[in-house]
């Protein structure tokens, strides 16, 4: 048996299903909030198929803006919500989203049995696809993480490996997902921050956390021991699997089935068991509950509260409205799915209050809307602790695509 670090989970919340609603306190609430949705060459400089802000016709090329994106992110906290803000790659611009929302995290990452933080909850989490790595200014854009608080750059990796021990990958023509960061490129990322790490003048060590999407086209034992080999030599301190999606229904046969879900946790916990890591194995909510048991993780992981305690805020158009004589613009949706973004779940308005003349920002939930869904969950409708692949079966839900034309000009 291995004395391998306890695998790492997805927290958002652990109150009871059962318990209603309107008595979740606001510090027991997650928002994902989405930023700024925009893909392409200002931002992580790809164009992935499978990526559910280019998918989504709901997200699609969204903004808050930069300036009330964080008015929004301060005010929220002020009413103790926990605000994450998204954005689709923490070095957009030049690193500016860094530069407003200081050291920020995308989730919340524990591990055992005690829910303890994971050492990425140290310091700001920087997810990117890479790309933006590859610059000539990467230094400077280093530099920026490090004074802004981070500690971990969060990456993704697309490749099949061949031979982990001389770090071949094979070709990346044969990768079935399209518009992604080459597994290649990704490993000379990986390189050029150890190499920053090593010698830049902050003595600033920072982590390197890899995310790994698992389909039909990598799931075996022999794949996940092979990504788990090549990112010991490597050298990175996290390797998290999340499960594909199919989110722009182009790719239905890298769908896993609830049997290869269950083979996958079968799989890692012989990983974590039997092989030596030189990392933190994690593994992400979006697998669902199917076989979850034989990793024995806390009875909550794979039940995702979304839907309950975890939301998205996602823009929309502006519309006026009245609520207890204040006038309030609606600006932006709440949903469940922070992934698939449905169903909704009630809206954000901005409006002046007429006491002080700042402006602020409201949640609206709509509580008999949640709590009918909770009933579907709890009764049976919705089976798998990740409800988003049922979801996206089910006929009554419409759920708009982006024009495939649309997706396939955008500039990387």
């Amino acid at each position: 048996m291995q004395e391998n670090k306890d695998i790492s989970y997805d927290y958002h919340g652990d109150i009871d299903f059962r318990v209603p609603f309107k008595s979740i306190k606001n510090e027991d609430i997650h928002f994902y909030l989405d930023v700024d949705t925009f893909v392409g060459k200002d931002t992580c400089g790809q164009n992935c198929n499978h990526c559910w802000f280019v998918n989504y016709e709901k997200v699609f090329s969204k903004s808050f803006g930069i300036q009330q994106g964080h008015d929004i992110y301060r005010k929220l906290t002020e009413q103790s919500f926990n605000v994450y803000p998204r954005y689709v790659d923490s070095f957009a611009h030049n690193g500016e989203f860094m530069d407003i929302y200081g050291p920020a995290h995308n989730r919340e990452f524990r591990a055992g049995e005690n829910k303890n933080e994971t050492d990425t909850m140290a310091a700001g989490d920087a997810w990117t696809s890479g790309k933006p790595l590859l610059q000539k200014n990467y230094k400077e854009l280093l530099d920026k993480a490090v004074n802004n608080g981070y500690g971990t750059i969060s990456i993704t990796f697309h490749g099949l490996v061949d031979d982990p021990e001389a770090l071949l990958l094979s070709p990346h023509a044969d990768y079935p997902i399209k518009g992604v960061f080459p597994g290649n490129k990704c490993i000379e990322v990986i390189s050029r921050i150890q190499n920053y790490s090593s010698g830049n003048d902050h003595k600033a060590s920072l982590r390197v956390n890899i995310g790994i999407t698992v389909g039909t086209h990598n799931h075996t034992r022999s794949d996940l021991i092979k990504y788990c080999q090549l990112f010991n030599k490597l050298g990175v301190q996290t390797v998290r699997f999340n499960c594909f999606t199919d989110h722009g229904r182009r790719h239905p046969h890298l769908q896993l089935t609830q049997d290869q879900v269950a083979d996958f946790y079968r799989d890692i916990r012989w990983i974590h068991d039997n092989v030596a890591l030189n990392f933190q194995l994690g593994v992400s909510e979006d697998f669902g509950t199917s076989g979850i048991e034989i990793l024995e993780l806390p009875s909550h992981v794979g039940w995702c509260r979304a839907g309950r305690q975890l939301f998205a805020i996602i823009p929309a158009t502006e519309e006026s409205l009245v609520i207890d004589d204040i006038v309030h613009e609606r600006i932006g949706q709440i949903v469940g799915c922070v992934n698939i973004f449905e169903p909704t779940f009630g809206y954000l308005t901005r409006f002046t209050d007429p006491l002080t003349g700042d402006t602020d920002y409201q949640v609206h939930f709509d509580s008999s809307a949640i709590e009918a869904f909770t009933q579907d969950r709890l009764s049976g409708i919705y089976k798998n602790g990740c409800f988003a692949g049922e979801i996206l079966q089910m006929q009554n839900y419409d759920i708009p695509l982006v024009d495939k034309n649309r997706i396939d000009i955008i500039e990387v």
